[in-house]
């Protein structure tokens, strides 16, 4: 049988089920996502049987979707044997005692979406703020009576904010890549869009610390302080592992090399701040993950997580969500819709929506975040010249969707890491408000012009990246 191109109709239409099937069964149903996506794949994997495509080939077709998983499947394995490590070593336990201390309750919020900026955006890694001082500000908030959800959103605000910003983030170089931009003209140009979405983030979560924030009760305060100085080395020596860290991502040392820096730096450090304990009660953490049994309930929540076997959650999603993404690529779906809206693409406005919409679909879709950004940018690159738009606008919007989005799907690569290296639910989806406001910000400029960036007059040449591939790692 030959093989048949997919029709948009069909392409469209399969997208629709695949989204709302995602949808209802993890937000309504609150059901685990692996379920719906195999569902999904099954439905893909008919499609492509009816379009002349070979049971081998939707199998390599899933292979590869997996593949090229695999830098993000072992990153989130070496932060859960990290996690586990740095409670054993005191690591956690100290910025808890640290924030506990500092950060008040009213404030919080606000001051994890500052946090977590300058961390992302010194490191070029949303995962990586996420996962070292995400964990840390996930324990203050149990501890000052502040909804987990919350926190966990405004540790996503943050990080990817930072993220988009840094010059080190393999997204933000991918995308000024992809179109084709100076990376430093790419990243003035998304402040207009930005520094908006984070002001008024900010001030929603200054209103909701101030509304919410319950009053903390002392003696239970001064309990857990007390607890986790008596349990635990608090020391400046036990951050050592985490700032390398830092310092390697700003060195451009790839994640995975850092990661196993940091985690051997952890157990050596564990030595000295957890006297007597052994090689094998190390590897055991970093397997098993830690548990507290200090006798206090709340430091006892707050201390038992990390290890290998905890991110097994987040593992298991990303290789079906990306054996799903790799059918939907191998049949080129994303590609047959985009072309289909081509006679759609006359107006400014309309380009720049298509782009958030494109790369949002592509994100619940695919679950992938690098193809939210390339396909998007390879196929509407000529739609923005069309319209007479610079491509640092295409640069720009596909940030303010391909990588702002991601983070809002819950069954993605980053939201298996969100839940998995936070500990919480799809709830965390709701308290994303960067991820909402930057892209309608970006469809508000498409439509009224302000901050478009009209191709230069003929003659002049666009500026051209020539900056080399950004490397290939998740955040």
């Amino acid at each position: 049988m030959e093989r048949q191109q997919p029709s948009f109709l069909v392409s469209s239409l399969l997208m629709v089920v695949i989204i709302t099937l995602l949808g209802i069964s993890i937000l309504h149903y609150e059901v685990a996502p692996q379920i719906p996506i195999v569902f999904a794949a099954v439905l893909v994997c008919l499609y492509g049987l009816t379009l002349g495509y070979k049971w081998k080939e939707l199998e390599r077709a899933m292979a590869k979707g997996i593949f090229s998983g695999i830098p993000a499947i072992l990153i989130l394995s070496l932060i859960g044997m990290l996690i586990g490590v740095w409670i054993l070593s005191g690591t956690v336990p100290t910025i808890t005692y640290y924030s506990l201390t500092f950060l008040s309750p009213d404030f919080f919020l606000v001051s994890t979406v500052l946090i977590c900026s300058v961390t992302a955006l010194v490191t070029g890694s949303s995962w990586s703020a996420m996962g070292t001082v995400g964990v840390a500000l996930m324990g203050a908030a149990y501890g000052l009576n502040v909804s987990p959800a919350m926190t966990a959103g405004a540790i996503v605000c943050g990080a990817m904010f930072g993220d988009k910003l840094s010059p080190l983030s393999d997204t933000t170089n991918l995308a000024s890549a992809t179109a084709k931009v100076n990376i430093f003209e790419h990243i003035k140009h998304m402040l207009w869009t930005t520094i908006p979405s984070l002001l008024i983030t900010l001030i929603i979560f200054g209103v909701l610390g101030w509304s919410t924030s319950q009053n903390v009760e002392l003696d239970q305060l001064a309990s857990m302080l007390a607890t986790l100085n008596e349990e635990f080395t608090i020391s400046p020596l036990t951050l050592l592992s985490p700032l390398l860290i830092i310092i390697l991502a700003v060195r451009k040392v790839s994640p995975i090399p850092s990661l196993v820096i940091g985690l051997f730096v952890a157990v050596i450090t564990a030595f000295f701040t957890s006297p007597g304990t052994t090689l094998g009660q190390i590897m055991a953490t970093a397997h098993f993950g830690y548990t507290a049994k200090t006798g206090v309930e709340s430091i006892d929540k707050l201390l038992s997580l990390g290890g290998l076997s905890s991110m097994m959650f987040g593992v298991s999603l990303i290789l079906i969500a990306l054996s799903l993404g790799g059918l939907i690529k191998e049949m080129r779906l994303a590609e047959a819709i985009l072309l289909g809206l081509k006679g759609f693409l006359t107006k400014k406005g309309n380009v720049i929506v298509t782009t958030v919409l494109s790369c949002f679909g592509i994100n619940a879709a695919v679950g992938e975040q690098y193809l939210s950004i390339v396909l998007p940018g390879q196929l509407l690159e000529s739609s923005y010249k069309q319209v007479g738009l610079h491509p640092k606008n295409l640069s720009r919007t596909l940030e303010d969707a391909g990588t702002i989005m991601h983070a809002l799907i819950p069954w993605g690569v980053t939201g298996a890491f969100i839940m998995t290296t936070l500990g919480v639910g799809a709830e965390y989806v709701m308290f994303t408000f960067i991820g909402f406001i930057s892209p309608i910000i970006a469809i508000i400029y498409g439509y009224t012009g302000f901050t478009l960036t009209p191709l230069p007059p003929e003659g002049q040449q666009v500026q051209i990246d020539e900056s080399p591939d950004p490397k290939v790692a998740q955040g």
